[in-house]
């Protein structure tokens, strides 16, 4: 069997260890986790927004350091703030969540694969959109770092991370809200 390199198999074996650690952690801390993607995602957003904005932007506020020659800095503060972010809230975040069990453990197993399913969606577009130069927060459809614009073209995973990021952004929240109604109440 011959494997050939490519970013389709990256963003496969991504997933796949997204959703073996969800396995791992249980339910109620993948649940966690998305939650935490969110607010990651505001916070790197955020503060990437501000830094463009006011240091990169066309005519800087403060020019302390010379970041208009590199975009790429701002994609790799935005990636580490969320990935930060993320594992701050985690595992120091104040909060826990308790979805209760499901009545079968073939349940529990399909809640378990749906959600981890739904939180490598989550991060993976995040990181990708991130990486293109773009922002979840605000609209663009611009691919403007010339690297993931080739592995756009090249893999349609990611074509399809990118373009359906807003599905990826939405699905969780959406598939959270229905099981809480679904969910009995202890």
């Amino acid at each position: 069997m011959e494997i050939n390199l490519s970013w389709d198999l990256f963003v496969i074996v991504f997933f796949t260890v997204i959703i073996a650690y969800s396995f791992i952690i249980g339910r109620n801390q993948t649940l966690k986790i998305i939650i935490a993607s969110y607010i990651a995602i505001l916070t790197s957003d955020g503060i990437g927004n501000i830094i463009e904005r006011y240091l990169i932007g066309d005519e800087p506020i403060v020019n302390v350091v010379d970041l208009s020659s590199s975009i790429s800095t701002l994609v790799v503060l935005k990636i580490f703030i969320f990935v930060f972010t993320i594992v701050i809230i985690a595992t120091r975040g104040r909060f826990s969540i308790n979805m209760g069990r499901p009545g079968s453990s073939a349940m529990s197993v399909i809640l378990n694969l749906t959600y981890g399913i739904l939180s490598a969606g989550l991060i993976t577009s995040t990181i990708l959109i991130y990486a293109s130069g773009s922002s979840l927060v605000q609209e663009t459809s611009v691919i403007m770092n010339e690297a993931v614009l080739h592995m756009y073209r090249e893999s349609n995973m990611v074509q399809m991370m990118i373009n359906n990021y807003n599905i990826w952004f939405s699905i969780p929240a959406i598939a959270f809200v229905i099981s809480s109604f679904i969910g009995g109440d202890e």
